[in-house]
């Protein structure tokens, strides 16, 4: 690392403290290695759902170990809400991103049946299918490719995408389709130091197929299986509304679960860790009851928690939280708040999403707060009051007297070490001032109607603060300027 100065280094040892937790097996119950699965699960389906159609995947993917490649193939069924007609179709290959670091190459693009010559754009990132003649809005087409995705191999790390630590980790690992806001293609290439992925809620069918030895965690739910080849078993996992698919596995998972408000919850940790994997386990169901209690139901019928290849952070996707090795050994004070953090992602992102990479805060300064939420249940409220002045306030005070402070509604790209005081504990501060301002009935109104309005969409910052505002009835600029447009 280059020279830091005194200034820089001491916000950087804050921010360490307060915001870093800020990512033979047991094989699940009702499967069997034999045949086919004892105990199928219905498909998954969300208390409410989008409107209109949502897009559909229908994937069969396949992984060669010994190769360290994933193989597959894809149909998706896009529905044309852009409010006109398209001429193209958009799909990202976010493997492709050098934080990702996979080499993903798609061949055999048929558009209805026919095929077509694609072009790749924002640095092998996008991948665009041009249409024979436009498609009009509210019509829908339907798209087929093949690909090959060459996973990397690392022994240790932040890994999102490959295999490290005896773990497999397959976050977005196929063709998902771009998000058009009614005048373009979004394909914007995010900072390392931030999400990647902006996504629309979909309907997935996926075919997975594993070496028999893994144990699978995936978003969506384990329908059936089947070992029709030796050494081989494919997963038929589905699950509607989901903004992504993502997948780990490995042969050392070992798995805990319980039930809480209807859900079957499950801990995936690794040998040793198992009293890390137990709690893991039991702050998962009290977050959840926490959660529904706060903010509305959590819509799907299970939800997973995994030890993941993430050092000391943590990742969010639809009924899968990634919480890193680190934070179930030498960091275990810092476990609780990580995974308390990334559940309450199942309601801001999973459910309420919104731009990850150009408007970042909205979902994770709301994840922030509503760890407040979760303390003051279990707790208390002299907890959360430590969690304010430690976690949020302490580090953003130190940016403040130190010239650091920034604008929160900017882009990742903007930040750059200071992208979490900023986004996360700068944003939590601003929703803590709102609850303050509003008080525990109407802020409490506010979350519910934002959950009810934008529930499977993509919200806009604007589009939370209309309904403060509706919901509280009073001009709430001054406050919102203070927190998310200022800087001092």
């Amino acid at each position: 690392m280059s020279r830091l100065d005194a200034k820089i280094l001491l916000l950087s040892l804050v921010l360490l403290t307060a915001l870093a937790a800020c990512r033979p097996a047991d094989p699940d119950r009702g499967e069997t290695r034999g045949g086919t699965a004892i105990r199928p699960t219905a498909a998954p389906t969300a208390t409410e759902e989008p409107a209109g159609p949502m897009a559909e995947y229908y994937l069969e993917l396949s992984l060669d170990a010994d190769a360290a490649r994933l193989t597959g193939k894809e149909r998706v069924v896009f529905p044309n809400h852009t409010g006109g007609p398209l001429d193209e179709i958009v799909f990202r290959l976010y493997p492709n991103l050098p934080q990702r670091g996979g080499a993903m190459a798609v061949r055999d693009v048929t558009v209805e049946g026919r095929p077509v010559d694609f072009s790749l754009r924002a640095e092998n990132t996008s991948l665009v299918v041009p249409l024979e003649e436009p498609l009009p809005a509210e019509r829908d087409v339907s798209v087929e490719l093949a690909f090959d995705l060459q996973l990397p191999v690392v022994a240790e790390g932040y890994v999102l995408l490959g295999y490290s630590q005896g773990i497999w980790s397959a976050a977005d690992a196929y063709a998902l389709l771009a998000i058009h806001d009614g005048k373009a293609w979004l394909e914007d290439i995010a900072p390392a130091h931030g999400d990647a992925v902006t996504a629309a809620a979909a309907v997935y069918d996926v075919q997975l197929s594993l070496p028999a030895d893994l144990v699978l965690a995936t978003t969506g739910t384990k329908v059936g299986m089947s070992n029709d080849d030796p050494g081989t078993v494919t997963y038929h996992v589905s699950g509607r509304p989901l903004r992504e698919f993502a997948w780990l596995a490995s042969a050392d998972y070992r798995v805990s679960e319980t039930t809480a408000y209807g859900t079957l919850l499950r801990s995936y940790y690794l040998p040793g860790d198992e009293a890390a994997g137990q709690a893991t386990l039991n702050v998962a169901a009290a977050a959840l009851r926490a959660y529904n209690d706060a903010f509305g139901p959590y819509p799907y019928q299970e939800m997973a928690v995994v030890e993941a290849p993430l050092l000391h952070f943590g990742m969010e996707f639809p009924g899968l939280n990634l919480i890193g090795v680190d934070l179930y050994r030498h960091l275990r004070a810092q476990l609780e708040d990580r995974v308390v953090h990334e559940i309450a992602h199942q309601w801001w992102y999973a459910q309420v999403g919104n731009d990850q990479v150009n408007t970042p805060w909205l979902d994770e300064g709301l994840a922030e707060y509503s760890m407040a939420f979760y303390y003051r249940q279990v707790y208390g409220e002299a907890h959360v009051n430590t969690v304010v002045n430690q976690r949020w306030l302490v580090p953003y005070q130190v940016a403040v007297d130190n010239g650091y402070d920034a604008v929160v509604n900017q882009p990742a790209a903007a930040f750059a070490w200071e992208y979490e005081v900023i986004v996360y504990a700068k944003a939590a501060l601003f929703f803590h001032a709102l609850h303050g301002e509003l008080g525990d009935e109407v802020f409490s109104d506010v979350l519910h109607t934002y959950l009810s309005r934008y529930q499977w969409q993509i919200a806009r910052p604007d589009d939370f603060l209309s309904v403060a505002e509706e919901v509280s009835g009073q001009d709430l600029d001054d406050l919102y300027n203070r927190w998310i447009l200022s800087a001092q």
